[in-house]
């Protein structure tokens, strides 16, 4: 009898761990019951890959739900997605949806963001069973769909730089030895070149010094030219001021100097009139014409 209660104690025991642990998983788990839940549709334009049944949903990167299925839609290029999110979580009918992906596991799941606070709750419109949200694309997305073309792009790109490098395989490789021969001339001529490079730097250094002289040369020539300028000022002044009496003792000393002129040529004349009676007959010049006889 006692081991038979034994055995009941056991099994009583064991039914609450089990109960106990499962409830602990509900409540990890965030699991409310069905009647807490609300269903959306999410379409989405393009490929889902890595978003399967089950997936997280997340508002603004929180835990609010779980993707319930995964189905086209009467568009083909279309895909339409139903979650299963808390009945608190304010989606807004500003709110977007997109495809994301967790770290490098490549686990994608539903980002719902955003929504006004005074914007309305989104709600089912016409037949609509349940509310619609037309999903964005991300940038994991719409480089997943364009993928392919960037693929095609690359591999043309490549056979074209592989065709261009055949076709001049022969002009590279001399290419690649005049470069090689310059390298060599240049290394073999290192120290030549070293002293070239010195010798402009020399030069450098002379061609500053001869600016920065002839820069005060300039600097002096200015200063003459001022100089000068203000000597030529003043001469100018100065004519200026002798100019009337200059004029006034040239119009008054005319006349005479004209008669003074006219005075000493007369004298000049009469000069060589006797010097030319004195060489002619010096005796008549001198005694007169009819000089006395000698003894009377």
């Amino acid at each position: 009898m006692e081991t038979r209660a034994n055995y009941v104690l056991i099994g009583a025991f064991a039914a609450a761990t089990v109960l106990a642990a499962f409830l602990f998983l509900i409540w990890l788990t965030g699991f409310e019951g069905e009647g807490e839940l609300t269903a959306y549709d999410v379409i989405f334009d393009g490929s889902v890959a890595g978003l399967s049944e089950g997936g997280d949903v997340r508002y603004n990167g929180i835990k609010v739900g779980e993707v319930t299925q995964i189905a086209l839609g009467a568009d083909p290029r279309l895909v339409r997605t139903r979650i299963s999110v808390d009945r608190r979580t304010p989606v807004k009918v500003d709110s977007e949806a997109r495809l994301e992906f967790q770290g490098i596991t490549g686990v994608a799941f539903i980002e719902i963001t955003g929504g006004s606070p005074s914007s309305r709750n989104l709600e089912a419109v016409g037949d609509e069973d349940v509310p619609i949200i037309v999903a964005d694309r991300s940038a994991v997305q719409q480089l997943i769909t364009s993928a392919p073309a960037l693929l095609t792009a690359a591999n043309d790109l490549l056979v074209r730089v592989d065709r261009l490098l055949g076709e001049n395989e022969g002009q590279l490789s001399a290419t690649v030895r005049d470069v090689e021969t310059v390298s060599g001339t240049v290394a073999s001529n290192y120290e030549e070149i070293d002293a070239i490079i010195k010798n402009l730097a020399v030069a450098s250094e002379q061609i500053a010094q001869i600016t920065e002289r002839m820069n005060g040369a300039v600097g002096q020539i200015q200063g003459a030219a001022t100089s000068y300028g203000a000597l030529a000022e003043d001469a100018r002044a100065l004519v200026a001021v002798t100019r009337p009496a200059a004029e006034q003792w040239a119009n008054s000393s005319v006349p005479e100097m004209d008669r003074l002129l006219r005075d000493t040529r007369r004298m000049i004349g009469s000069v060589d009139r006797l010097v030319v009676e004195l060489e002619r007959n010096p005796t008549e010049f001198l005694l007169g014409e009819d000089p006395a006889e000698y003894g009377n």
